[in-house]
């Protein structure tokens, strides 16, 4: 019985449009046609006018899905399609005997049917062809005018569920390549930043053997250490040895973000939130879902920020700046940070249930000083970055060297050897490096500005004219002691210096410095060194 074109259009595109599984929809739609108009054999075929091929996407021969081989067009065939069918905006043409038309002729071959009648949809969308749907009886002129007919309506759910079954396999496509790239990305940034932290078998072995411990936790961690101990070297190793090493790990400096903006960078933004926002953006919590959040220097947040972030912690929820709409976060938040938090609490300057919250699992990171075994090996590793970088062959280290630098206190720590081994690389053009500048600031013995860094502290000699009346002599320091924060002022300006004061670029003060220009603006700031038009 031949079913009535409306309800059989309204029931072919509620089955072929429920899902954007092409095979579940074909299965369904050949169920549904067994009653209605039978047919041995359904395709969805695709062609492709550039290369002329018709590939087969999907087919169906009675309830067994078939490999179909694609079939090269001739150029004849090619013209007698697009003249004879698509170029005349064909939508539906029945095929009584596939011996007689050259394009079935060929279908007959690759799905070895002989011969065959069939109905066949050439689906369009725009003007364009998505695809060819086609409708087989394995016997000839086998269609009535009136089954032509009725399959001819479902022309259009026909496109419709094709179209979304190849936009929907294309998104599952770049979805698959995006996570593999992710991936890739977060195994060569880890590969830059160190697969395995130098010392981890030494001095940090300790320190390693705690990560190690809480890795297979959720439990919020907090790094504490001075400034330039590796705390995200740390926290990225902790990423690699928990259960969400193949998710995102983002970090954020909390101490270079402007107040103005924290929320949108934490939180995210929707578009027109604020004036500049043109577009939606995602934050740092959303970015880090399924992974791990590292939220540095977390003692510099503002105290409004704070409570939002105490509030995410608690609820596991954010909404975006300008947003109403809640979105569940599933990240493992690692803090780090050189300041007392709990004397920033009895101040009152951090809120005493968010450092309760968040010092759940403190690690301290033991300073450079603590662990002079490793300064060996970082020096191999520091050698062979700042060599590939600079793109120079590595110069040798004289015993006298390793000396100078295992008696140094390192008040930077490894950032600070870091950086003085980049400045004697470049210094020592291929010649052995004795970092007698190192020994200097130990002894503080004098040498002229130009032979070491204006980091080091200078003593002035002080010459008596002649006859002038003798006094007692103030007494010598030998060796001289800076606070962090002169040591910082004093590092950063010097790298001022050698970059003729620009701040970023590729030949920045931070590139030197190895950190964001931001950051470096930031601590300039605190520092009171001026730059730009106030430089000026």
């Amino acid at each position: 019985m031949i079913p009535n074109d409306t309800d059989f259009f309204r029931s072919v595109t509620k089955i072929v449009c429920s899902t954007l599984d092409i095979r579940v929809a074909l299965s369904r739609l050949y169920t549904f046609l067994e009653d209605k108009i039978p047919v041995d054999f359904i395709s969805f075929d695709i062609y492709n006018e550039d290369t002329r091929i018709l590939h087969n996407l999907l087919s169906l021969h009675g309830k067994d899905f078939m490999n179909v081989p694609d079939i090269h067009i001739t150029p004849d065939l090619h013209e007698e399609m697009l003249l004879g069918r698509l170029k005349k905006d064909v939508r539906v043409e029945y095929c009584e005997d596939s011996e007689k038309d050259n394009v079935a002729r060929e279908v007959s071959k690759r799905v070895r049917i002989d011969p065959f009648s069939g109905v066949i949809c050439y689906l369009r969308a725009d003007g364009a062809l998505v695809g060819v749907a086609a409708f087989l009886r394995l016997k000839v002129d086998a269609f009535s005018q009136n089954e032509i007919d009725t399959l001819s309506c479902i022309n259009e759910p026909l496109t419709i569920a094709l179209a979304n079954a190849l936009r929907f396999e294309e998104l599952e496509n770049i979805k698959s390549k995006l996570q593999d790239d992710n991936l890739f990305l977060q195994r060569e940034l880890a590969k830059q930043a160190g697969d395995t932290v130098i010392g981890a078998n030494s001095g940090l072995k300790p320190t390693m053997e705690i990560l190690q411990q809480v890795s297979v936790t959720d439990t919020p961690v907090m790094l504490l250490g001075e400034t330039g101990v590796g705390k995200e070297v740390l926290a990225s190793a902790l990423h690699r040895m928990s259960s969400r090493k193949d998710g995102p790990f983002i970090t954020v400096n909390c101490g270079a973000i402007p107040e103005s903006l924290v929320d949108s960078v934490l939180f995210g933004h929707e578009k027109g939130a604020f004036t500049g926002a043109v577009q939606q953006r995602k934050g740092r919590f959303e970015r880090a879902n399924g992974g791990t959040l590292l939220l540095d220097e977390i003692g510099e947040l503002p105290p409004d920020a704070q409570v939002r972030l105490l509030r995410v912690l608690q609820e596991k929820k954010i909404e975006r700046v300008g947003g109403d709409t809640e979105i569940t976060i599933d990240a493992r938040i690692i803090t780090a940070t050189h300041r007392d938090l709990k004397q920033l609490v009895t101040e009152g300057k951090f809120r005493e249930d968010l450092w309760f919250r968040l010092s759940a699992f403190p690690v301290k990171v033991p300073p450079l000083r603590d662990r002079k075994e490793d300064i060996p090996l970082l020096l191999s590793h520091f050698l062979l970055t700042c060599t590939k970088k600079l793109g120079i062959k590595q110069p040798p280290v004289t015993p006298k060297g390793i000396e100078n630098l295992l008696a140094y206190d390192w008040p930077g720590n490894a950032r600070e050897l870091y950086n003085v081994v980049e400045r004697e690389v470049i210094l020592s053009q291929g010649t052995p490096m004795d970092f007698e500048s190192l020994a200097l600031r130990v002894t503080g013995s004098r040498k002229p500005p130009s032979e070491y860094p204006s980091y080091f502290p200078e003593q002035e000699k002080r010459s008596e004219p002649a006859g002038s009346i003798q006094t007692l002599p103030e007494p010598q320091i030998h060796i001289p002691f800076l606070t962090l924060d002169d040591m910082m002022r004093k590092h950063i300006k010097e790298a001022l210096l050698l970059c003729h004061n620009k701040v970023e670029g590729e030949r920045g003060a931070a590139a030197l410095l190895g950190i964001n220009a931001s950051t470096l603006r930031h601590r300039m700031r605190k520092l009171d060194i001026p730059y730009g038009r106030k430089k000026k």
